[in-house]
This record gives C-alpha cells, structure tokens and sequence, in this order.
C-alpha cells in the first residue's frame, strides 16, 4: 500500500513538473520571438497552452483525488495541499507568455533594440525565480521561499526603470506611442511571472506553517 501511496505521489510530482517547464519554455519562447522579431516562435507559444491545460486538469485531479482516498499526514499532506494551489499559479504563468507572444507578433520590426538588453535580463531574472519556485514546491526550505519573495524587489526595480525609459521615448516620439505602449505590457508580462513565482513562495511558506501546526487537513479550504 505505501508502494502505491509513493508511486501516486510521484506521478504528481512528474505532471507538476512538466507542466512548469512547458510554462517556463513558453515565456522563453514568447520572449524569443521579440528579441529575434519571429512570429512563428509566437505561434509555438500559442499553440501549447492546451498541453498546459492539460496537465493541470491530470494534476489537480490526481492531487485531489489522492487527498481524499489515502488521508495522507505530515509532509505528504503538505506536498498535496500545495499542489492544488501551485498548478494555477503556473497556469497563470502560461497565460502570461500567450499574452507576452500575441503581443510580440505585434511588436515584429517595432521593438525598440535601445531595450532589448534590459527585456532579456528581466526575462532572466523572472524565469529563474519561477523555476527556483517550483524547485521550493519539491523541496520547501524557509531560506529559500524569503530568497525568492525577496528577488522580487529587483524585478520590479527593473520594471519601472524599463517603463520610465519608455515613457522618455513616448514624449520624444510621440508617432511611436502605440508600439512603445505594447512594449511597456511586454515587461509588465514578465514581471508577472516572477509575482507568480513569489505567490508560489509565499503559498508554500502558509502550507507548511499550517500544516506542521495542526498535522491535519484543518482549514484546508484557507489554504488552498
């Protein structure tokens, strides 16, 4: 039976995973397609959010499912629980790179390369905070989940000096204002998957809390 309950656990674990690395090869993608003006990179980005859809339905059914036929404790209870909740967030982080790469199809030829740089390294910094995320979603450590919550300062110190240097482009060309205004909700999509990644943090951080307080599936719905 504990054979099983593992083997469970496990194919969660795995569906979880390779859904968090589609998201984050998506972002990349989208990303991609801006820095090397190819819209058919968008089109890829697009085209795999219904992989992600699927993998959250196996996940959370597997999860749920699980919960509710093995009354697991402890450590496999918080592994669980956390589940239910990281899955959207990584949802979210899909739904993040379809707008990032249905926008960028728009910003072909029109991406200002003065930019560039700066939108690769918040790139950089977001995905690496999503992805050591979901390393906390295997393995939760305390100093880890303050790390990610407190890179997040960074990212949007990146962010704004991005939109303030777009705001100086807009007032010197003004004819420019549409494309550049695109540009400004391209780093605000990025900016959004490392809030997804500081949610997941924060999440993991109440699950463990609760959980190794009341051992229990106690306020499971305020967690969740």
């Amino acid at each position: 039976m504990r054979i099983h309950f593992q083997e469970r656990l496990a194919a969660i674990s795995t569906e979880v995973v390779k859904m968090s690395q589609e998201a984050e090869a998506m972002v990349r993608l989208a990303v991609e397609s801006i820095l090397q003006n190819d819209p058919n990179l968008a089109l890829q980005v697009i085209a795999a959010d219904d992989e992600i859809d699927n993998w959250e339905r196996k996940a959370l059914h597997g999860a749920i499912a699980t919960v509710m036929q093995e009354s697991p404790v402890a450590n496999d209870l918080r592994f669980l629980i956390s589940t239910l909740g990281v899955v959207g967030e990584i949802e979210s982080v899909a739904d993040d790179a379809v707008k990032l790469a249905r926008r960028s199809r728009k910003l072909v030829g029109v991406f200002p390369s003065s930019l560039k740089i700066s939108f690769s390294e918040v790139s950089g910094m977001s995905r690496s905070m999503f992805n050591q995320a979901m390393k906390l979603y295997l393995d939760y450590s305390d100093e880890l989940s303050q790390e990610i919550i407190d890179q997040d300062v960074d990212v949007d110190k990146a962010y704004s000096r991005a939109r303030d240097q777009i705001y100086e482009m807009i007032k010197a060309d003004p004819v420019s204002t549409e494309h550049l205004i695109r540009a400004i909700e391209s780093f605000h999509a990025l900016e959004h998957v490392a809030d997804r990644a500081v949610a997941i943090a924060k999440r993991m951080r109440n699950v463990h809390m609760r959980i190794t307080a009341t051992g229990s599936l106690e306020d499971i719905q305020a967690i969740v």
